[in-house]
């Protein structure tokens, strides 16, 4: 935890863009695993900043552990489909996301425990037609719930019962094969965000966008709830993620752990906020610039912190006024080739 000062909450240093609130620290950063030259010392210190400290990923991991040990329905009974064990695991993600969208939105919102220290977008929640019921944050919770929740749960529901039943490769236990077990858990980072990289390019096309994605990106001030606020056509595919556990040795602890790092991941990063500030100390991260600045801009970080696919392709944004006219220009290119066709 950190001391912070009231005077750094808002502050702005030279090259920053004007138009939020707060920033982090610019530029942008993304994990240093795919640099060159290789850079042990800086990937290390990820790897401890990501495992060895509170963390989302380790928020992600503890709900996993507790949801498992202490809730998780036997094995035994999945090899049969029944409303006794699906009920049961669709109750389980209803309170996950409940309890922690729920509490982060009473908390930055609803009681505005923090005011608007370290919140990225100088906007309140939106009060607009466009969204289901008129408001923003009953559309959210709406998404995420009626759709989100049961969607995940589906996929979960099918891995399990085939799972169950054999037909998939499984870990028995972290003593039959102790490095991957572990090793396992920082492959499925990447692998989601590899996933959610070439996902999300996929429905930014203009179709699919205009049918399916556009219900997301109504959000451009993100909240809590908006991270799995999607149509449901864009779960079905967000969610696909999961496939990778068809394929590669899984133990249920990886699989409740990428489930709930896509949900609950998704709701910390959309949570408008850098960090959560209690009694005026940084506790927990909170949220992801990287991600808010693709809310802003709709053509830029498409993927995640995690692999360099956006860099690499030429959609990155670093946060810099520089980066913001580039993908200004980019946009614009891409309305006027639209006019001409």
């Amino acid at each position: 935890m950190a001391d912070v000062d009231d005077n750094s909450f808002n502050s702005l240093k030279p090259g920053q863009n004007r138009q939020w609130n707060y920033q982090p620290q610019l530029p942008l950063k993304l994990a240093p695993f795919f640099d060159t030259p290789t850079k042990p010392k800086a990937i290390v210190a990820w790897l401890q900043n990501t495992w060895l400290r509170a963390s989302p990923p380790v928020n992600h991991l503890c709900f996993s552990l507790i949801a498992f040990l202490f809730f998780w329905p036997s094995s035994m009974n999945m090899k049969v489909v029944s409303w006794d064990w699906t009920l049961h695991i669709l109750g389980i993600n209803f309170a996950a996301i409940l309890l922690l969208a729920g509490l982060l939105h009473l908390y930055l919102y609803a009681y505005s425990k923090q005011d608007m220290r370290l919140k990225f977008d100088v906007k309140p929640m939106e009060i607009h037609k466009k969204f289901t019921f008129g408001y923003q944050t009953w559309d959210n919770i709406f998404w995420s719930l009626v759709s989100g929740v049961p969607i995940w749960s589906a996929w979960m529901i099918l891995y399990f019962y085939v799972a169950a039943n054999g037909w998939l490769p499984i870990v028995e236990s972290f003593s039959a094969s102790p490095i991957w077990f572990i090793v396992f858990f920082i492959i499925i980072r990447f692998w989601q965000s590899f996933h959610f990289y070439w996902i999300h390019r996929f429905i930014h096309h203009t179709w699919l966008f205009k049918n399916v994605h556009y219900l997301h990106h109504r959000n451009i001030n993100v909240g809590p709830w908006s991270g799995i606020s999607m149509h449901p056509v864009e779960h079905v595919l967000y969610y696909s993620s999961i496939l990778i556990h068809f394929v590669l040795p899984s133990h249920p602890i990886h699989v409740i752990f990428h489930m709930f790092a896509l949900n609950l991941g998704a709701v910390i990063s959309h949570a408008g906020f850098d960090k959560l500030i209690i009694n005026d100390k940084e506790i927990w991260k909170a949220g992801s610039f990287f991600h808010q600045l693709h809310h802003r801009f709709f053509q830029c970080n498409f993927g995640s912190e995690e692999m360099p696919l956006d860099r690499w392709f030429g959609s990155f944004h670093d946060g810099t006024d520089e980066a913001t006219q580039r993908i200004r220009e980019k946009m614009k290119k891409s309305r006027l080739s639209k006019v001409k066709k």
